[in-house]
């Protein structure tokens, strides 16, 4: 061998060696760098909690993987909804509420996971069953005003699994009187009022999408279940589950609507892939995509939120919700969970949210529905293709297309239009 040949061979070993001893370190320097951002987050957690920092954990809601853990979560949640400090007795026995019979049924298709001829999980699975039961009905019974709809099961029941019945019982209420109030009404007008506001978003960030769905005569109120669910109806993994919960808690009530725009955003491609039929285009979008990038869609709706905040997105589109909507109540004094962000160390008073409900919806604008605003043709189609779906489509898609069919605000209006 000559020595050139000598050289070189000594070379290529010595780099060699050199590129594994580097590529060793580095994976060693790389698994205790997500280590320390783990507990760096955790640490940060921690400190927000024991200081009641609430804008520290809007902040970490949004970033990185959220409130990390259930252990995290049972200690973050509370302080946000203002449960971590004592609440009233324990209500008497009431008159039976006037959607009790529906809760029943509802109840009985909860936690089908546990569906099986295993004795143990039979008694776990109705023990659930019977919590999940006593949460929904203190909530309704200590605010009878409040009316049930199909899908506050599956809120009450990502709260049991992660707070367990006591936590999840106090956790309820706050949420149904200052984030789910609005669902709660004697109809979806409300709800449907917010979703119009995803028209404005859309129309604002992506025009081309917005055009695509009035091409095709998509009205807004695909992702209906997403809003009322906050996506647990529609999310089969219950991590991503919780943690789009860690991030809804932290913020106005409207920011489920600024996750949809962003969820059909990150779609745009594979929407304009779909032929632009109305069934097609909504049966599309109403399936909850479930391999979507959760961080990237989160950070995207706070990007939104932040650039049209609620106020000022109503103003834009034009389209105000009610004076007294959870959304525009949700910062004002006396309705607000928090003092300037500062945790307020007492009870949530419900009695002026309580009041509220007592109160005829004020509007800004003349119009008596979300619907009027569509033009007739464009209901009409959306009527067909809802009842189709209801009929031959898959869960996911027939609950939101039976609920707003089912809607009384929707049976006023085709009736008033003529439209059967």
């Amino acid at each position: 061998m000559t020595r050139a040949r000598q050289l070189q061979n000594s070379y290529l070993k010595a780099k060699s060696n050199s590129f594994a001893a580097h590529t060793s370190a580095s994976l060693r320097n790389r698994r205790p760098r997500t280590k320390d951002a783990l507990e760096i987050r955790i640490r940060l957690l921690d400190k927000a909690i024991v200081t009641g920092d609430i804008p520290a954990l809007r902040k970490l809601s949004v970033t990185g993987q959220g409130f990390v853990n259930d252990g995290i979560r049972r200690r973050a949640w509370p302080l946000l909804l203002r449960t971590h400090v004592p609440r009233r007795e324990v209500i008497s026995d009431s008159e039976k509420h006037k959607d009790e019979s529906q809760v029943e049924l509802d109840i009985i298709r909860s936690f089908t996971h546990l569906s099986s001829e295993s004795k143990s999980k039979q008694i776990i699975k109705k023990q659930r069953q019977t919590d999940l039961q006593d949460i929904i009905m203190d909530v309704l019974q200590r605010h009878p005003k409040l009316a049930y709809y199909q899908g506050f099961h599956d809120v009450c029941t990502t709260l049991l699994v992660v707070l367990g019945k006591e936590a999840a019982t106090l956790a309820a209420e706050t949420l149904a009187m200052f984030f789910f109030r609005d669902c709660m009404l004697d109809n979806l007008e409300p709800v449907l009022d917010q979703l119009s506001l995803m028209t404005a978003l859309l129309r604002l960030e992506d025009p081309e999408v917005q055009d695509f769905l009035d091409k095709s005569e998509t009205l807004p109120f695909f992702p209906l279940s997403w809003v009322i669910t906050w996506c647990a109806h529609d999310l089969g993994d219950f991590a991503k589950i919780a943690r789009l919960y860690d991030f809804l808690i932290c913020f106005n009530p409207l920011m489920s609507v600024y996750l949809t725009a962003a969820v059909v955003m990150s779609r745009r491609d594979e929407l304009f892939e779909v032929e632009c039929d109305n069934a097609m285009v909504h049966t599309f979008l109403t399936k909850f995509p479930k391999d979507v990038d959760l961080e990237r869609v989160i950070s995207h709706a706070h990007q939104l939120y932040t650039t049209y905040p609620p106020e000022s997105l109503q103003n834009r589109a034009e389209s105000w919700l009610d004076v007294n909507s959870c959304v525009n109540t949700f910062n004002r004094p006396g309705t607000s969970l928090y003092n300037n962000d500062k945790i307020i160390l007492t009870a949530v008073d419900f009695g002026p949210i309580d009041a509220l409900l007592s109160q005829p919806r004020i509007k800004k604008t003349k119009e008596t529905s979300a619907l009027s605003k569509y033009p007739t043709s464009a209901l009409q189609l959306y009527r067909r293709n809802m009842a189709a779906m209801v009929a031959f489509s898959a869960a996911s898609v027939g609950t939101a297309a039976l609920l707003l069919m089912n809607s009384t605000v929707f049976r006023e209006w085709l009736a008033n239009s003529g439209l059967r």
